[in-house]
C-alpha cells in the first residue's frame, strides 16, 4: 500500500465524512479526476479480468460487504450497519489485539494466542481492519470518541491503483494542479503520488522567471537612476564576471564537488551589493563633476576613489567576512553557501574597484561625446518627430521635478528630521531590537521542523503534497506507526566501530568508509565479566522497557551462558566436549570465540526463529564488531525537548559506563532515532551561534576599516538590531526553522551591512568637526542612494512573491524586509546615535605612536569646523607647519549670512544644523593675487571703510567684519559706491606690467575691483546651500592666505597669477577658497611666501583685506589682520 498513490479527503462544509453523500461524492471526484484521464489505463493495476483494479476507498469497500457492484450503488442502512460493526471492533484494534495475522482462517487464526480475544465478525474479512488502519483518521471511534453517538470521520484517505513515480506527472498536470478539486461535499486537500521532488525541479525550472524579473527589476532601478544603458550593461557584466570566477575558484581552487541549490541565491544577494555599490559610485563621480567641471578625468577619478575606495572595502569585507562566518555550521549547505557568497563578494570588491571607475572614464570619453545636437527646423519636419520632442520635453520635466524632489527630500527634510526627532527615533529602534531579540530568543522563537529531511517543506504550505506531509500523514494509523510516531525509541550501543565520518564533509551524497577499533575485544575474562553485569544494571535502569515481541539483545551474555549450561558434555563427541557445561564463567578466549560461533550454526541448521545476538564478523571469521539493543520506556516524538531529554539521558549514563568497562570496551557509543533531533539541535543551536559569531566579526572588520570605536560599536548595533527585528518578523509570520530558514538568517548579518557601512564611512570622511555637521553631511551624500538601493530591493522582493517554489518565495519575502528594515535603522538610527555620542574630534579613535598621522583639532570649538577634519595627509601636512611656520601671518573671519527662504532654510538655521562657516574647499588654478597696493587704493579704501564705519560700531569687537548682510540694507553710501565701482568695471586680462606702464591708479583699482568681484565665491566639497550660518562667535582664526595655498600662489616677478577665490555660479552663495595645500612646502617656503605676501600688502599693515562679492544684494567679506602670530588652524 505504501507504493501506490493516495489522496486525502476532506468535508467542503467542515462536517463529517461518515454520510452518504460524502462517500458517493467521493467516489464521483475519483472518477471525474483520476480513471477519466486518457493515460489511467496505461498505468493502472489490473486484475485477471484485464480490467482496472478498483481503488481502495470508503465506498468501495462498503461495497464489497454489501455485495454492491460499485460505490455509487451503496445506501444508508450500508453505512449504519458498517459503522455498528467498526464500533464493536474498534476496541480490539486500539488495543493492539486486532493484527493482520488475526484476519483469515481459524488455523491460521488459531496460532497467535491474542487472536482468540477478537471477535469473529472483526476478523472474518479484512474489510475492518483495512479500514480503520488505512482508511479513517485516527481520531475516528478511537478510545476517547467511543462513546459518541455520531462520531465524526474528518479525513479519508483513498489508494489509487496507480504506483507512485513520475508516471503520475500527466495526470496531476492535467486534473490535480487546478484549484477545482471540490464539489458541494468534498474536497481533495492533500495527496502523495511520489511526484514531490520531480515536480519540485519541474517548478524550480519554470518559476525562474521569476528571479530573472527580480534582477531585471535591480538594473532597471540603475539604468533609471544614472539614465545610462551603457553603465548598467557593464555593472550587469561585472555580477556576471563575479559570480562566475567565484564558481570557478569554488570548483577548482576550494575543490568543492557539491554546489546546492540554495547557492543560486547569490545572484539576487550579489546583484543588492553591486547595485548598491554603484549608486554610491557615480553618486561620488557626480558631485566630483559639479565641484570640479574642468579638473579632468584623472581628478574626477582621483576624487571620487578617494572616498569610494574607502567605503567599498570597508563595506566588502565586512560582508563576506559575516558570510564566511557561518562556515562553522554543521549544516552542508550553509558551509557551501557561506564559502561560494563569500567568495563573491570578495571578487565583486576587486572588479567595483577597477571596473566601474574604468566604465565612467569610457562613458565619459567616448559615450557621452556623442550626442549629436539637432537644430529646432530638424524636429519641425515631420510630426513623429515633434511628437519626439514633445516626450522629451516631458521626460526632462518628469526628471527635473524628480530631481528636486529628490533633494529636497533627502538633503533638507532627512536630515532635518533625523535630527530634530533623533530622540524619538533612537527610543522607536531600540523597542523594536528589544521587542524583536525577545520574539527571536525567547518566547515564541523560530518553530524547529517536525519533519524528516526527506520530506523538507519545497512548496507553500497550502499546496496539497505539503499538507500531505505536514498535516495528514500523521492523522491514520498506518503513517503514525510507520514514521514511528508513539513507539518505543531504541538504544543501539555500538563496540568495534569509530564514530568517525572520514567522507567528503561538503558533499552530503559522499559515503565514508568503516574505521575499526583496533582495541576492541570481548574475548577476555574482564570482558566477559564487564558485559554479563552490564545486562543487570541496564534491567534495573528506569528507562529500560521489556519488549517481548522485540527481544533485547543487551543480554546476549546471559542467552550464551544459558545455551552452554544447557549442553550435557559426551564422552563419544570430543568436538562436542569443547562447548558444554563442564567450563565454568568465564570462559577461554578460544574457547569463549568457537562456542559463540557454534551457538550461531546451531540456530541457522534447526531452522529455529533466528536471534540476533548482535555479533558482527569480518569475511576472515574473525569478531570484529558488537552491536546490542534494546528499548526503552520514551516514545519517538517530533518534539525536540523530549528527545533532548531522552538523548541526553542515555548519554550521560553511557558515558559513565564507558569509565568502568576495560580496555577493550571502553570506546563504545549509542545511536537510535535521532535524524531529526539532530537537524533540530544543530538548528536551535547554531543559528543564533553563527548569527552572533557574524556580528563580532563585522564588528573587528570595521574597527580595522575606521580605527575608530565608537562609529564600530554603533554600526554593530545598527546592524544587530536589523538582524533581530528581521528574525522577530519572521517568527511572526511563523515560519520553521529549517536549512533554508537557517541559512537566511545566518546571512543576515552580510545583508544588513552595506546601509550601516555607508552612512559610518561618509560620517568618518567628513571635513566637520561637530558631530551634527557629520550627521547632515553623511545623509546628504549617502541617503539617496542608500534609498534607491533599498526600493530595487524591496521590488525584486515583491516580484518573487507568487512563485510556486518556497526558496524563491522565502528569499523575496527575506530580502523585502531586511533590506527596509536595514535602511531604517542605518538612516535613523545609527544617525542618531551619532547625533547623541558620534565621535567628534579624536574620541574615540585608536591612537598610534605615530599620532602625527591621525586627525588633529584645535582645542576651541568654533562654529566651522572643516579645517579641523581631514584626512591623515592633510594632517600630517598641519604638523610639518606648526613646527615649521611660526611666523606666518593670520587672519580672522566673521561667519557669514546669505538670504533664507521661508521653508527648510530657516528651520535648519535655528536648528544649528549648519554651525559652521563652509564646506571644505577646492582650489582652482586661476587665481586674483594682488601686488603692491597704490597710495590712491589706499586712500580709496580707507573712503570706503569711514563710508561703512557706521554698520562697523555694532561688530567692532568682531575679529573680521562683513560690510553688508542680506537682512540688514546697507547705507545709501555704501551701495553708491559699491554701484559706481561695479558701473566703471571693466574686465582686463590681467598684466601687471601693462597695468603699471598705461593705467593710472584709479582705473587699476577699477579694473583690480572688477576682477576680485569676479572670483569672489567658494567652493565646497559638498553643496550646503541648504543650511545657513544661524549663530556666531567671536574668535574664529583662519590660516593666514599666503600659507593657505603656497603652490597656487607661487610668487614671481610677474606675479601673472589672478586673485584668490571665484563666483562658482552659486548666485546667492558666498564661498571662500582656502585649499590644504600649504602643508605641502617646506618651512623655508612658507616663510617665503609669508614674507611676499606681507610685502605686497605693506608690512606690518594693520588694514584690513576686502574679499568684494560680484553681485549687488551680496556682502564684501573683511578680514581683519591678526597681530598676534599663530601657525596652524583653529576652529
Amino acid at each position: 500500500e505504501k507504493s501506490y498513490s493516495q489522496l486525502v479527503f476532506m468535508s467542503t462544509t467542515a462536517g463529517s465524512l461518515w454520510n452518504l453523500q460524502a462517500i458517493q461524492s467521493m467516489c464521483q471526484m475519483e472518477q471525474d479526476k483520476i480513471r477519466s484521464h486518457v493515460h489511467f489505463r496505461d498505468l493502472c493495476q489490473r486484475t485477471e479480468a484485464n480490467e482496472c483494479c478498483p481503488s481502495w476507498s470508503l465506498g468501495n469497500y462498503i461495497a464489497v460487504l454489501y455485495n454492491r457492484s460499485s460505490c455509487l450503488e451503496i445506501t444508508q442502512g450500508d453505512i449504519s450497519h458498517t459503522l455498528a460493526l467498526l464500533r464493536a471492533c474498534a476496541p480490539d484494534y486500539h488495543k493492539g489485539i486486532l493484527t493482520p495475522s488475526c484476519v483469515g482462517p481459524e488455523p491460521v487464526r488459531q496460532k497467535h494466542s491474542q487472536c482468540a480475544q477478537v471477535p469473529e465478525k472483526c476478523t472474518h474479512f479484512n474489510v475492518i481492519y483495512q479500514l480503520l488502519h488505512f482508511l479513517v483518521d485516527r481520531d475516528f471511534l478511537s478510545p476517547q470518541t467511543m462513546e459518541y453517538q455520531v462520531p465524526s470521520l474528518k479525513y479519508s484517505l483513498l489508494f489509487l491503483p496507480t504506483r507512485k513515480g513520475a508516471a503520475m506527472m500527466g495526470i496531476y498536470l492535467d486534473n490535480l494542479e487546478s484549484w477545482d478539486l471540490f464539489d458541494n461535499y468534498t474536497s481533495i486537500t492533500g495527496m502523495d503520488l511520489g511526484l514531490k521532488q520531480k515536480l519540485f525541479q519541474h517548478y524550480l525550472l519554470l518559476d525562474t522567471k521569476y528571479p530573472v524579473l527580480a534582477i531585471l527589476a535591480i538594473f532597471l532601478g540603475i539604468s533609471f537612476y544614472l539614465r545610462s544603458v551603457f553603465i548598467t550593461l557593464m555593472v550587469l557584466l561585472a555580477l556576471v564576471s563575479s559570480l562566475t570566477i567565484s564558481y570557478f575558484l569554488y570548483k577548482v581552487a576550494f575543490r568543492f564537488t557539491y554546489f546546492p541549490f540554495i547557492n543560486l541565491t547569490a545572484v539576487i544577494i550579489l546583484s543588492s551589493v553591486c547595485a548598491n555599490h554603484t549608486f554610491v559610485f557615480f553618486d561620488l563621480w557626480n558631485l566630483s563633476k559639479s565641484q570640479n567641471p574642468s579638473a579632468g578625468l584623472s581628478q574626477w577619478v582621483s576624487q571620487t576613489m578617494h572616498h569610494f575606495g574607502y567605503l567599498t572595502l570597508a563595506s566588502c569585507f565586512t560582508t563576506a567576512a559575516a558570510f564566511y562566518a557561518s562556515y562553522i555550521s554543521s549544516i552542508t549547505a550553509i558551509r557551501c553557501f557561506a564559502v561560494y557568497m563569500g567568495t563573491s563578494v570578495l571578487v565583486s570588491l576587486a572588479l567595483m574597484l577597477t571596473w566601474l571607475p574604468s566604465s565612467a572614464v569610457l562613458y565619459e570619453r567616448y559615450v557621452a561625446t556623442t550626442c549629436v545636437y539637432k537644430p529646432e527646423d530638424y524636429w519641425n519636419k515631420a510630426g513623429h518627430k515633434r511628437a519626439a520632442l514633445s516626450l522629451h520635453y516631458i521626460l526632462r520635466g518628469l526628471q527635473n521635478m524628480l530631481a528636486e524632489t529628490s533633494k529636497l527630500l533627502f538633503e533638507k527634510l532627512l536630515p532635518c528630521g533625523v535630527i530634530k526627532f533623533r530622540y524619538i527615533w533612537i527610543c522607536w529602534f531600540a523597542a523594536l531590537a528589544i521587542g524583536g531579540a525577545y520574539i527571536s530568543c525567547s518566547n515564541p522563537r523560530l518553530k524547529l521542523p517536525t519533519l524528516e529531511t526527506s520530506s523538507v517543506q519545497v512548496f507553500r504550505l497550502s499546496h496539497p503534497f505539503e499538507r500531505y506531509d505536514s498535516e495528514y500523514c500523521h492523522q491514520f494509523m498506518f503513517q503514525r506507526l510507520e514514521r514511528g510516531e508513539g513507539q518505543r525509541m531504541p538504544v543501539t550501543i555500538v563496540w568495534g566501530i569509530l564514530p568517525v565520518d572520514n567522507g567528503d564533509h561538503f558533499n552530503p551524497k559522499s559515503n565514508s568508509t568503516l574505521v575499526t577499533d583496533v582495541t576492541f575485544t570481548i574475548q577476555t575474562a574482564d570482558a566477559q565479566k564487564w558485559l554479563l553485569e552490564f545486562c543487570h544494571k541496564v534491567k534495573n535502569k528506569t528507562f529500560y522497557y521489556p519488549d517481548a515481541e522485540q527481544k533485547s539483545t543487551v543480554c546476549f551474555m546471559e542467552e550464551f551462558l544459558r545455551w552452554m549450561d544447557s549442553r550435557q558434555c559426551s564422552q563419544q563427541d570430543h568436538s562436542f566436549n569443547l562447548c558444554c557445561n563442564q567450563f565454568s564463567f568465564p570462559y577461554g578466549s578460544e574457547v569463549f570465540l568457537h562456542c559463540i560461533k557454534m551457538m550461531l550454526l546451531e540456530q541457522d541448521r534447526e531452522g529455529t526463529e533466528m536471534y540476533d545476538l548482535g555479533l558482527r564478523f569480518d569475511r576472515e571469521g574473525n569478531l570484529a564488531a558488537l552491536v546490542l539493543q534494546f528499548q526503552t520506556v520514551y516514545h519517538y516524538s517530533f518534539n525536540y525537548s523530549k528527545t533532548k531529554q531522552f538523548y541526553e539521558e542515555i548519554d550521560l549514563w553511557l558515558t559513565e559506563e564507558m569509565k568502568t568497562a576495560p580496555v577493550g570496551l571502553q570506546n563504545g557509543w549509542f545511536t537510535s532515532k535521532l535524524e531529526l533531533y539532530n537537524l533540530q539541535h544543530s538548528l536551535s543551536t547554531e543559528t543564533m551561534v553563527v548569527m552572533g559569531l557574524s556580528i563580532a566579526v563585522s564588528f573587528v572588520v570595521l574597527l580595522l576599516a575606521t580605527w575608530n570605536v565608537l562609529l564600530s560599536v554603533f554600526s554593530v548595533t545598527a546592524i544587530a538590531g536589523t538582524v533581530l527585528v528581521t528574525v522577530g518578523l519572521l517568527v511572526l509570520l511563523e515560519w520553521q526553522l529549517n536549512a533554508v530558514e537557517s541559512l537566511f538568517i545566518s546571512a543576515a548579518v552580510g545583508l544588513s551591512v552595506d546601509f550601516t557601512v555607508n552612512y559610518c564611512i561618509s560620517y568618518h570622511l567628513c571635513p566637520h568637526s561637530d558631530r551634527l555637521s557629520r550627521v547632515a553631511f553623511s545623509l546628504k551624500q549617502m541617503s539617496c542612494a542608500t534609498a534607491m538601493a533599498a526600493s530595487a530591493l524591496f521590488s525584486t522582493g515583491v516580484i518573487m512573491l507568487p512563485a510556486t517554489v518556497l526558496a524563491y518565495r522565502k528569499l523575496g519575502i527575506f530580502i523585502m524586509m531586511i533590506k527596509c528594515i536595514s535602511c531604517g535603522f542605518a538612516s535613523f538610527f545609527f544617525q542618531s546615535l551619532c547625533c547623541f555620542f558620534g565621535p567628534e574630534k579624536n574620541c574615540g579613535q585608536i591612537l598610534w605612536p605615530c599620532a602625527h598621522t591621525m586627525k588633529d583639532y584645535a582645542d576651541e570649538s568654533g562654529l566651522n569646523g572643516n579645517f579641523a577634519c581631514g584626512g591623515s595627509e592633510k594632517q600630517s601636512r598641519l604638523r610639518k607647519v606648526q613646527e615649521s611656520n611660526t611666523t606666518n601671518e593670520q587672519y580672522e573671519l566673521q561667519p557669514l549670512s546669505r538670504k533664507l527662504s521661508d521653508s527648510f532654510d530657516n528651520s535648519t538655521s535655528t536648528s544649528k544644523l549648519s554651525n559652521r562657516l563652509s564646506e571644505d574647499t577646492q582650489a582652482e588654478d586661476n587665481r586674483c593675487p594682488r601686488t603692491g597696493m597704490h597710495p590712491s587704493l589706499q586712500r580709496e579704501r580707507q573712503s570706503l571703510q569711514e563710508t561703512l564705519e557706521d554698520q562697523q560700531v555694532g561688530l567692532c569687537q568682531c575679529p573680521a567684519l562683513q560690510t553688508s548682510s542680506p537682512y540688514k540694507h546697507s547705507s545709501s553710501e555704501a551701495e553708491i559706491h559699491r554701484e559706481r565701482l561695479r558701473g566703471d568695471c571693466h574686465c582686463w586680462k590681467y598684466s601687471p606690467k601693462a597695468w603699471d606702464a598705461h593705467l593710472p591708479a584709479a582705473d587699476t583699482y577699477k579694473i583690480h575691483r572688477c576682477l576680485c568681484s569676479l572670483g569672489s565665491s567658494f567652493d565646497m566639497l559638498n553643496i550646503s546651500s541648504e543650511t545657513s550660518i544661524s549663530d556666531f562667535e567671536q574668535g574664529l582664526k583662519l590660516a593666514e592666505s599666503a600659507s593657505s595655498c603656497p603652490d597656487v600662489l607661487e610668487l614671481s616677478d610677474s606675479y601673472s597669477q589672478m586673485e584668490r577665490g571665484y563666483l562658482n555660479g552659486k548666485r546667492d552663495t558666498l564661498r571662500l577658497d582656502l585649499r590644504e595645500t600649504v602643508f605641502d612646502v617646506c618651512p623655508a617656503a612658507s616663510q617665503q611666501n609669508s614674507s611676499s605676501w606681507k610685502n605686497r600688502f605693506g608690512s606690518g599693515s594693520e588694514g584690513p583685506v576686502v574679499l568684494p562679492n560680484s553681485q549687488p544684494d551680496m556682502p564684501d567679506v573683511w578680514i581683519k589682520r591678526s597681530s598676534a602670530q599663530s601657525s596652524g588652524y583653529n576652529s
